[in-house]
């Protein structure tokens, strides 16, 4: 029998497909491949043999059998039960009730690892740091994980009963945080914006009437994630902006017609933050004030569960190459809060390493480990 000495590691994907990583026990990535979307058919069982077959390939490709690998682990988007099975697979609906690790196990004969991919990189930034820290990722809506020293994670969202009040707040952050629209409205009013211009705009967006309601129902309240995220920073700029397209001026007709698309308006907004453009400091300047705000709501909470004050919160996604923008000024409120936690970017964002990948790998390891 061959020596163990590889891990396998899947991103799984509701985009382009699933990227597939081979790495060594010590977390380097020796090869990488894709799973295109449309291999995957349109059940769990064609999904578990489409991805069977693509490792296997992978693998010969590499000179490698699957009885040299250790483990695999899968990094998910969606909600998961205690079992594993899916709650809610974001995006791939013929996933729901269905356990995708089972499956893959019984076709491997590997032991297999699955997590959602918020926690997935928030296991790879551990997988560095190898410190308590909590993380946070900013794309379409903002997710996160408390990890522990030893790379567990804290109060991970399994089970839900869909009841908002039972989220812990380092969980699903961005859902599950009320943001206080009398407070949004004071921090619009420092830098000029109308808090109900952004919330018309979020509205047209949602395709909802007025007033778009947060964390369970409240019509007081978002949720955190309608901001602190990359559709929400791309809501800010152009709720301060309004009519005024002066900001034209320093783009050119392609990035004009870019920052106009929440998928890819992120980096012309920092664009002009770079070149000193009002609008744009001002909304890394809110955006910024909002987070240590949502920060100070989930300390609250996290406080009766023992949080450390100087705990480092890692930022990765796209938003988070902003946070020389808007980092200065969330620091400040933090400081004023009294609060002395600091941010810092992803260190895997930083290598350039794709963060769900390194985690699942990650917990390939840390499942082969506790197997042994």
């Amino acid at each position: 029998m061959p020596e163990k000495k590889y891990l396998l590691a899947i991103d799984l994907g509701a985009g382009q497909g699933s990227k597939i990583g081979l790495f060594s026990p010590d977390n380097c990535l020796l090869a990488q491949t894709m799973l295109p979307l449309e291999k995957y058919g349109n059940t769990a069982e064609s999904l578990a043999d489409a991805l069977t077959e693509a490792l296997a390939e992978f693998l010969r490709e590499n000179d490698s059998r699957l009885d040299a690998v250790r483990a695999v682990g899968v990094a998910t988007p969606g909600l998961l039960r205690s079992d594993d099975s899916f709650l809610l697979a974001a995006n791939l609906p013929f996933l729901n009730d269905h356990n995708l690790k089972n499956l893959l196990a019984e076709r491997t004969g590997l032991p297999v690892a699955l997590e959602n991919d918020a926690n997935a990189g928030a296991i790879a930034e551990w997988s560095i740091l190898r410190v308590e820290l909590l993380y946070w990722v900013f794309g379409g809506g903002w997710g996160g994980a408390w990890v522990t020293q030893d790379g567990k994670i804290k109060y991970p969202c399994r089970d839900w009963d869909w009841d908002d009040a039972t989220l812990h707040y380092t969980s699903e952050p961005g859902y599950a945080i009320p943001l206080p629209k009398k407070k949004l409205r004071d921090l619009f009013y420092e830098v000029g914006a109308s808090f109900d211009q952004f919330e018309e705009i979020l509205a047209k967006e949602l395709g909802v009437s007025l007033p778009v309601t947060g964390p369970s129902g409240s019509p007081d309240h978002l949720r955190a994630e309608a901001i602190l995220s990359g559709p929400g920073r791309f809501r800010l700029f152009h709720a301060i902006v309004g009519d005024d397209d002066a900001y034209c001026e320093f783009l050119n007709i392609h990035e004009t017609s870019e920052i106009r698309d929440s998928s890819i308006a992120g980096k012309h907004i920092s664009k002009l933050s770079r070149m000193r453009v009002e609008a744009a400091i001002n909304t890394d300047r809110l955006f910024g004030k909002i987070l240590a705000e949502a920060l100070h709501i989930m300390v609250k909470q996290a406080k009766s569960d023992d949080i450390k004050e100087d705990l480092p919160i890692c930022l990765g996604g796209k938003p988070s190459y902003a946070l020389p923008y808007f980092g200065p000024s969330t620091q400040r409120k933090i400081g004023s809060l009294g609060m002395l936690y600091y941010l810092r970017p992803s260190v895997i964002d930083d290598r350039g390493s794709n963060a769900n990948l390194v985690g699942a790998a990650t917990m390939a390891e840390m499942l082969f480990n506790s197997q042994a």
